[in-house]
C-alpha cells in the first residue's frame, strides 16, 4: 500500500455503511480521502472524527445523480485536495418495488443514482487522472450479486437492471482502457446482502439468514488495491457462509 500513501481517493455514498467503512480504511492506510454524500451533518461528523485521529478525510456534499454537483465536486477536489488516483463508486439506492407498482420518480432515482451517477463520477475521475498523467489509478464499482443473476428477486427488477449495467460497464471500460495501453485498473465488487441501513428491511424479513458486514467489502477493496500494479482484479463476488 506504500505507493498509495498521500494520494487522493474519492468515495461516493460515504456518509455511512460500506462507503464510510471504505473511507476509514483508506485514510488509515495513509491516503487523502474525499467522502462524497448527500448528508452534510454525517460527513462533517466523519471528517471531524478522522481529523482528531490525524487522518486526512474531507467531506463534500454531492448527490451523484445531479451532474452539476458531480462536476462541482471534482473541480473542488482538484483545486483543494489534488488529482484523483482512486475512485470508489459506492453510492446507491435500493428499493424493493415491483415494476407494475413503481412510480416513475422512484425509477428515475434508482437509475440516476446507481447507473447514471456512477458513469458521471467515472467520467470526471478519469478526466482528472488523464489531466494529471495518472496512469496507475484504480476505479472500483461497488456492484451486487444481483448484477450477475438473470432471474432476480421479486421487487428487485430496476435495481438488478442497474447492477447488470454496472457489470457490463466494468468489463467494457476495462477493455477500452486496455486498448489505449492504460494501466488504470477497474474492479467490480459484488457482495450479497450487507448489513447496512439500506438493507435493513431485507434483513428483517430473513431471520436466521447470514449477511455480510461492511468490513467484508472493505477487505475486498483493499485486496484488489494492494495487488501488484501489473495485475487487474476484474471481479470479486462475496457471499456469506
Amino acid at each position: 500500500m506504500d505507493r498509495w500513501s498521500n494520494r487522493v481517493a474519492v468515495v461516493s455514498g460515504a456518509s455511512e455503511g460500506i462507503g464510510e467503512a471504505i473511507v476509514r480504511r483508506l485514510a488509515a492506510e495513509g491516503m487523502k480521502v474525499v467522502a462524497l454524500a448527500r448528508r452534510e451533518e454525517m460527513l462533517k461528523k466523519l471528517e471531524e472524527e478522522m481529523t482528531e485521529k490525524k487522518l486526512y478525510v474531507r467531506g463534500h456534499v454531492c448527490d451523484v445523480s445531479k451532474d452539476d454537483q458531480v462536476q462541482s465536486a471534482f473541480n473542488w477536489i482538484e483545486e483543494n485536495v489534488g488529482p484523483v488516483s482512486v475512485l470508489v463508486n459506492n453510492a446507491g439506492v435500493y428499493r424493493v418495488i415491483p415494476v407494475p407498482e413503481m412510480d416513475i420518480s422512484t425509477m428515475k432515482t434508482i437509475v440516476d443514482t446507481n447507473l447514471t451517477g456512477l458513469l458521471e463520477t467515472t467520467i470526471h475521475g478519469l478526466r482528472s487522472m488523464k489531466k494529471n498523467n495518472i496512469d496507475d489509478g484504480h476505479i472500483f464499482n461497488i456492484n451486487s450479486i444481483l448484477g450477475h443473476r438473470v432471474r432476480g428477486n421479486k421487487g428487485d427488477s430496476v435495481y438488478s437492471a442497474t447492477k447488470h449495467a454496472v457489470t457490463v460497464l466494468n468489463e467494457t471500460l476495462k477493455a477500452e482502457l486496455g486498448e489505449k495501453k492504460s494501466k488504470i485498473r477497474v474492479t467490480s465488487i459484488s457482495p450479497g446482502t450487507v448489513r447496512t441501513t439500506m438493507a435493513k428491511d431485507v434483513i428483517a424479513r430473513r431471520p436466521g439468514v447470514g449477511f455480510l458486514e461492511p468490513e467484508d467489502v472493505v477487505d475486498s477493496v483493499m485486496f484488489a488495491l494492494s495487488s501488484p500494479a501489473n495485475v487487474n482484479i476484474s471481479e470479486i463476488t462475496i457471499d456469506p457462509v
